[in-house]
């Protein structure tokens, strides 16, 4: 049986802003669509939004049900958005608006043939933001890279 769509929690810390906070910068800064938002005394209980064709969910954290970023000492994991066009205005936007780049991780041209940097949001989320600069086939990122695809294997 195959999944119908995936969807990615982001549970987000009250320290941080909470999930209210967080939806209007996903919204302000990645053009997010919010879905669904529902609220239980102050408190969003569960929340749906799309960035791009991408779907995620987020909720104030709770106690005892999942941890933030901030609970587990950073984000142990990166999101990808990918822009068309645009995506360095898309980065640059969300510095601007109290994102952070992490270390290494600058807006650039990636040996990969991607336009891409990485940002850490005010809620302490990591994304990777970039467009496909090159349209490189498997062969031509193999190559470039000097790896061998493995995809077969699987």
């Amino acid at each position: 049986m195959s999944p119908i769509s995936g969807k990615s929690y982001l549970p987000i810390s009250p320290e941080a802003g909470g999930a209210r906070e967080a939806l209007k910068w996903y919204v302000a800064n990645f053009g997010a669509k919010v879905k669904s938002a529902y609220d239980k005394d102050g408190k969003v209980i569960h929340a749906e939004f799309e960035i791009g064709n991408s779907g995620f969910m987020c909720s104030d954290a709770f106690p005892g049900y999942s941890k933030s970023p901030k609970d587990l000492g950073g984000c142990p994991i990166t999101m990808f958005i990918e822009y068309k066009s645009g995506s360095k205005e898309v980065y640059d936007l969300a510095i601007k608006n109290g994102a952070k780049v992490p270390e290494g991780r600058e807006y650039k041209e990636q040996p990969w043939g991607w336009n891409a940097g990485s940002v850490e949001d005010p809620f302490g989320y990591t994304w990777t933001i970039g467009e496909d600069a090159k349209h490189w086939s498997d062969a031509d990122l193999s190559d470039a890279m000097k790896t061998k695809n493995i995809a077969s294997e699987f």
